[in-house]
This record gives structure tokens, C-alpha cells and sequence, in this order.
């Protein structure tokens, strides 16, 4: 009777140090395996190609929300979009973490304020080079050799 008794005690004590239970149900910082869940899947990052993007700013100025840049890369190695006033076009590489644009082609509006700078700005970094890229979820950030970089927004599904 004493062994048998020895014995539930004895397991009885390894299921409460396995589990981790506490009187109040506050993990005390022992051995207990911990698992977190959650109802929000992480989101995929958007693919560089054939997604829309919307550009958020351009060498850490803001994006003017009245006339918004937005750009395509497709896999067939072309750029389109508006650099927010102008329409344009180029011929793209991308090759591994780099992307390049040829010379682009645009409309020639006149563009003044904040929409003719975010233009220009953006014109000249599609234009310097090979852009190192990198999508994190839904933010696509295209960074120039000098550090320059525009960050742009993946379109939603329902746009």
C-alpha cells in the first residue's frame, strides 16, 4: 500500500512540473513549454513583379496623397506606371537583389509643388543605377547605390 502510494505521489508531482501549473495560472518562469497562437497569419511577402505599387516616399520625403506615383514591374522586363504627374514607361532588369530601369519615356505635363519634386526625385532614382530591392510583406524599398531610397506600397487584392 505504501509503494502504490509513493507511486501517484510521485507521478502526480512530475504531471504538475510538466505541465507548469500554478495555483493561478501564471507561468512562473520554470521549464514549461510555452505556445503562442494567433488568429492573423503572417502576411506573404508581394511579389516585386506583377504587383502595383504605390510609391510612400521618395529619399525620406513623404509621398503628396493629391497625385499619387504608382509603378509596375512586369516579368517580360517592363516598368509602367505615373511618376505622379507623367505617365511613363521603361525597359527593367531584375537580377537576383538589383533592379534596373532603362531610360524612361514619359508624358511631359508641367508638374509643379510637391507632386513636380516627388517626380523629379523619382526620376532620378529609377535612373541611377542598379537599385537594390527588398519586399517586406506589402513594402517594397528600392535603394540606390548612393542610399536613396523610395518605399512603395503593394496594391490591395480588391484594388
Amino acid at each position: 500500500m505504501r509503494t502504490l502510494r509513493l507511486l501517484t505521489t510521485g507521478a502526480l508531482a512530475l504531471v504538475l512540473a510538466l505541465t507548469g501549473c500554478t495555483s493561478d495560472g501564471q507561468d512562473r518562469g520554470d521549464a514549461a513549454l510555452t505556445v503562442q497562437t494567433s488568429t492573423t497569419p503572417p502576411v506573404p511577402d508581394a511579389p516585386l513583379t506583377a504587383t502595383a505599387w504605390t510609391v510612400r516616399s521618395v529619399a525620406g520625403t513623404t509621398a503628396p496623397g493629391d497625385r499619387e506615383a504608382r509603378f509596375t514591374l512586369t516579368a517580360e522586363g517592363q516598368a509602367s506606371g505615373t511618376l505622379g504627374c507623367n505617365r511613363f514607361s521603361a525597359p527593367v532588369t531584375v537580377a537576383g537583389t538589383t533592379v534596373s530601369f532603362g531610360p524612361l519615356t514619359s508624358t511631359r505635363m508641367a508638374c509643379e509643388g510637391a507632386a513636380g519634386e516627388q517626380e523629379r526625385a523619382l526620376t532620378a532614382l529609377l535612373g541611377s543605377g542598379p537599385l537594390t530591392w527588398k519586399v517586406q510583406g506589402s513594402t517594397l524599398t528600392l535603394t540606390a547605390p548612393d542610399g536613396t531610397a523610395v518605399t512603395a506600397e503593394a496594391a490591395s487584392a480588391a484594388e
